[in-house]
């Protein structure tokens, strides 16, 4: 039973497995886009396009990520607010 003040976010660890979100700056960016399009074998690849695209999937993903997080701190706050309502009931 969670004690006041004692709340982890999320209870489950819906990351488990997931890579971490890096932070790159923008030449690391780069250098992964022209990894990325050499890998493919695309001669002529767009590097700030995808440099562009990667950065930007990074993004969502930690927003995600956020919004996960958020959403279980409110469940949870929310939660104990009612069993603190409850047990002032019951005195």
């Amino acid at each position: 039973m969670a004690v006041s003040g004692e709340f982890t976010y999320p209870p489950i660890d819906y990351f488990a497995g997931q890579p971490p979100i890096e932070i790159r700056t923008d030449t690391e960016w780069e250098d992964l886009a022209r990894f990325v399009i050499a890998e493919s074998g695309v001669p002529d690849g767009d590097v700030a396009a995808l440099a562009s695209a990667l950065r930007a999937s990074t993004t969502r993903e930690q927003q995600l990520r956020s919004e996960v997080v958020a959403g279980w701190a409110a469940i949870e706050e929310e939660a104990y607010e009612m069993d603190e309502r409850l047990r002032q009931g019951a005195s």
